[in-house]
């Protein structure tokens, strides 16, 4: 047979009708009317002698499902690169997604203009998946609302905000991985604590902000605000350093944290005999490897635990279930390296 066998060929084969078929197929032999093991017999043989698989495309209509679940990144380029910080989001959305039967669809054709778009001509784009994962930086806020008002089920790898709407996401407990990194300063004896904040995204750095200064409260210490580092030139950070007797810096993304970096050594500055230094988020190996080859301190992020309760609060959300929680916040940890230590005397 040099077509795709059917459930009428297989009707034919074994000498019953298309609707036995389709109930042995699918496991509907009991009912009102049973049916016999011999019959179910002679259909599986039939099926097996004809090579019958059943419609994958036929069955999702049936159910009302694709079983697809999509990925969108609003970033210039999709993040294949291992180094890319959305890499180890992506890890555990596919394999959270195979362990619950669901598959991947990347949406990546409007990332060659650099400004993924959602919507095309009023069209939702990723409307072929049944929910979707949204990831980025900087994401398209009116997009997110549009989706939210369609009631088409998403959920945000990061906390945002979206007036008008309580969308779902799952992010890392970031306020609790900065009050590790101020406590850990403050027991070493720092007390002037200076936070390099990224301009995005708003919402990851206030929660940063929030757990150092929930850390800081009712102690010696202060935490001294030091605008992002694309602002500033080496100079100002300098002055910054020695105006407020900064003893310890803690930055709040990987980007000020390379530069920091990259300033404190061009002057002369030591890590940790002169200054000790945080990053809130896992540095670049790679980048930092020439300006310093120790291991440095930085807050641990658990992405691919966050990936994965992004596919499971979107499965919910598909099966009609009620989540325990639709804002998840997966914890973190501190890794003390060799880039803090005790402030100079």
């Amino acid at each position: 047979m040099s077509r795709r066998p059917t459930q009428k060929d297989v009707a034919d084969r074994a000498g019953v009708s298309r609707v036995t078929v389709s109930k042995v197929l699918n496991g509907a032999t009991g009912g009102s009317v049973p049916i016999s093991p011999e019959t179910q017999a002679r259909v599986l043989e039939a099926a097996h002698e004809l090579g019958y698989s059943p419609n994958p495309v036929a069955q999702m209509l049936k159910q009302g499902s694709n079983r697809l679940l999509g990925i969108f990144v609003y970033e210039p380029e999709f993040p294949y690169d291992v180094d890319n910080h959305l890499f180890h989001h992506l890890l555990g959305v596919q394999r959270e997604a195979s362990a619950l039967d669901y598959n991947i669809v990347s949406f990546t054709s409007n990332h060659n203009n650099g400004n993924p778009k959602i919507y095309d001509n009023g069209m939702n784009t990723i409307r072929l998946a049944d929910g979707c994962i949204i990831m980025g930086a900087m994401p398209d806020r009116e997009e997110l609302r549009n989706l939210a008002s369609e009631s088409y089920p998403f959920v945000y790898v990061g906390r945002r905000e979206i007036e008008g709407h309580e969308i779902d996401w799952v992010t890392d407990d970031y306020a609790i991985g900065s009050g590790q990194a101020v406590r850990h300063l403050i027991e070493l004896g720092h007390r002037q604590i200076g936070f390099i904040s990224g301009k995005f995204p708003p919402e990851a750095t206030a929660d940063k902000r929030e757990g150092c200064l929930k850390a800081i409260a009712q102690t010696e210490a202060h935490l001294i605000d030091i605008p992002a580092l694309e602002d500033e030139t080496p100079h100002d950070l300098m002055n910054a350093i020695q105006q407020h007797h900064i003893t310890a810096l803690i930055c709040t993304d990987q980007g000020n944290f390379h530069n920091t970096l990259q300033i404190l050594v061009e002057n002369n500055v030591r890590m940790p005999e002169d200054i000790s230094l945080i990053a809130l988020t896992p540095p670049i190996r790679a980048m930092s490897m020439h300006l310093f080859p120790g291991v440095v301190s930085f807050v641990q992020l658990d992405r691919s635990r966050v990936g994965k309760e992004a596919v499971r609060l979107l499965v919910h959300r598909l099966r009609n279930e009620t989540p325990a929680q639709n804002h998840i916040r997966v914890p973190c940890e501190l890794v003390v390296g060799e880039t803090t230590g005790p402030p100079r005397e």
